[in-house]
């Protein structure tokens, strides 16, 4: 096995198949992960404390399991949410870990004080495993928190699709190009829609 196969089993948890890979190449970061979502959050919030100093995303998996628990004492970088919240909401519903999603997703508030995308990461990160009813609190968040964010409106207007309401797409995919007149893939929608 090599490093991609064994990234590409721990994306596709199987956590058995990896974790020996990582451990034997002394990968701290993937064996945390591995310990993370095989839902042992002690020994992966130990892993990650000896290279969280040296890894800015061994640091936000060490701050993410205090949002997994439900108990928070420190707040994550703009960067770290930018980069990893949606990913990781992800790994965790893959993961079968419910109850930690929802304790993910209800510190969406304590996100987005941080960074205002949060809102707009969850919904998507939801959307691509199906759960588009729970998706469109967050969007109906993002749009009423950050009104000025075209994908924001994008990815509602493909929620609306979704159900069947071409009408309220078309008007959230208007109301991307009013916020930005260039956006590529509102353009692409409304000819679509329109044709």
């Amino acid at each position: 096995m090599n490093y991609e196969q064994a990234k590409k089993c721990l994306t596709d948890i199987r956590i058995k198949d990896c974790e020996p890979f990582f451990k034997a190449n002394g990968m701290l970061l993937e064996v945390g992960y591995c310990e993370l979502l095989s839902d042992k959050l002690d020994e992966a919030k130990s892993t990650f404390s000896i290279v969280r100093d040296k890894d800015l995303r061994a640091d936000w998996a060490y701050l993410l399991i205090q949002f997994m628990k439900n108990y928070i004492q420190f707040f994550p970088s703009y960067l770290q949410i930018r980069n990893f919240l949606e990913i990781d909401i992800g790994l965790l519903i893959k993961a079968g870990l419910s109850e930690y999603v929802e304790n993910v997703i209800n510190s969406a508030d304590i996100f987005y004080q941080i960074n205002q995308e949060s809102y707009k990461f969850i919904a998507r990160a939801l959307i691509n495993y199906n759960y588009w009813e729970v998706a469109k609190i967050f969007l109906n968040k993002g749009v009423d928190r950050c009104y000025n964010d075209p994908e924001l409106h994008f990815i509602y207007g493909n929620y609306h699709l979704k159900h069947n309401s071409k009408l309220l797409a078309l008007h959230e995919f208007e109301t991307s190009l009013e916020v930005l007149p260039n956006y590529f893939p509102a353009q692409k929608m409304i000819r679509e829609l329109t044709q």
